[in-house]
């Protein structure tokens, strides 16, 4: 029995470096959550996990809560989608004080280009944060975030490129898809729940007429429905777009007052907590047939 003791004991003393070793890489929202399980794919050591409940949306007015807070704090990585759409952890100084020393923090958008200016207010950064309901952006960002994960894990760097790789392909050929649509529909008007389509607006060329919100969770007035409904019967705005995130009673409103359709897109802002790997893709692609059976014939 005393030589049992002593084999377990030595046996656990020689496991727990690698179980020290396991790094936890936490993504803030749900899609840096996508591409970050896309690409840590096969990489060993590591744990991922997501800060915001997967159903949570775009977080602009979320508040952290304790477990959030034990969430960061044994964190050796924070993924963010930055331009200042995780408002919730205010500036980037004050997160020394949320995770342990030596935490890494990964912006993915900080290597992207073609960004658009924001027009609503709400990030407070001039710029666009929603990038994540275009393919193509979040293309970019796979890249970006596969180099910046090889940077700070360069022994499993080959790994961490080639996910990136291969992720970005099949969001590039998605992009494709949607330009391809493009082609058909460009120049059509459409009335959106605030800015999040901005990004796929410009990949199908499309024409944000105006937005439902001009601030994200404030319904309009009665004066201001007023003048959305003649927005939309002066530039003869082709539908309504509505998402999952948001109650669509206003945008029905609108479209059964001016007989345009309205329809449901999903900018894949959050979703299941048991998500596929390919559930970005699976939902970007119901979004295109909405559109190619809305939009597709011009009238």
């Amino acid at each position: 029995m005393k030589i049992f003791s002593i084999l377990l004991c030595l046996v656990l003393s020689l496991a727990s470096p690698a179980l020290a070793a396991d790094r936890q890489i936490v993504a803030s929202v749900f899609p840096a959550w996508l591409l970050l399980r896309q690409v840590t794919r096969d990489v060993p050591g590591i744990e991922v996990g997501l800060l915001l409940p997967a159903g949570t949306g775009c977080p602009h007015d979320y508040s952290m809560t304790p477990q959030d807070r034990r969430t960061l704090a044994r964190a050796d990585v924070l993924v963010i989608n930055g331009l200042g759409l995780e408002s919730f952890l205010g500036e980037s100084g004050r997160l020394s004080g949320l995770m342990k020393e030596g935490a890494v923090l990964i912006d993915i958008s900080s290597r992207v280009d073609q960004l658009l200016p924001e027009d609503d207010g709400q990030s407070g950064h001039g710029v666009n944060p929603h990038i994540f309901a275009s393919p193509a952006m979040m293309s970019r960002m796979a890249v970006s975030l596969a180099v910046q994960l090889a940077q700070h894990d360069p022994e499993h760097a080959s790994l961490y490129e080639e996910n990136g790789r291969r992720t970005a392909e099949r969001l590039d050929a998605l992009a494709a898809d949607f330009a391809a649509l493009g082609g058909r529909i460009a120049g059509r008007g459409v009335l959106v729940q605030h800015n999040v389509f901005n990004y796929l607006a410009r990949d199908t060329g499309l024409v944000v007429d105006a937005m439902v919100q001009a601030h994200e969770g404030q319904e309009p007035s009665a004066r201001e429905m007023l003048d959305l409904v003649r927005i939309i019967r002066e530039k003869h705005t082709a539908a309504v777009i509505t998402e999952p995130q948001y109650p669509a009673r206003t945008g029905r409103t609108l479209a059964a007052e001016t007989g345009i359709p309205c329809i449901s897109l999903d900018p894949v802002a959050s979703g299941p907590s048991d998500a596929p790997d390919d559930y970005y893709e699976t939902v970007m692609r119901g979004n295109l047939r909405i559109l190619e059976n809305t939009l597709g014939t011009k009238q």
